[in-house]
């Protein structure tokens, strides 16, 4: 399951009460949950404002991974 999707699971929110907040279609937002389509800045911008996160907490590739390096 996608970040994005864990997330909108967590807060209990359905797809068409955030795509509806969101302004943009059910389907367009399963797509971006899905990793289907890519999303503009603006448009991750908005997501993660709708989540009070930030983008990079969000879309953040996954190909790359983030880790603490011990010295």
């Amino acid at each position: 399951m996608s970040k994005l999707r864990k997330i909108r699971n967590r807060l209990n929110l359905s797809i068409e009460e955030v795509s509806r907040n969101l302004g943009i279609s059910a389907g367009y937002l399963s797509q971006i949950e899905l990793g289907k389509r890519q999303v503009s800045n603006k448009r991750a911008e908005q997501i993660a404002s709708f989540y009070n996160l930030d983008k990079d907490q969000i879309f953040l590739p996954t190909r790359f991974s983030i880790r603490k390096v011990n010295d």
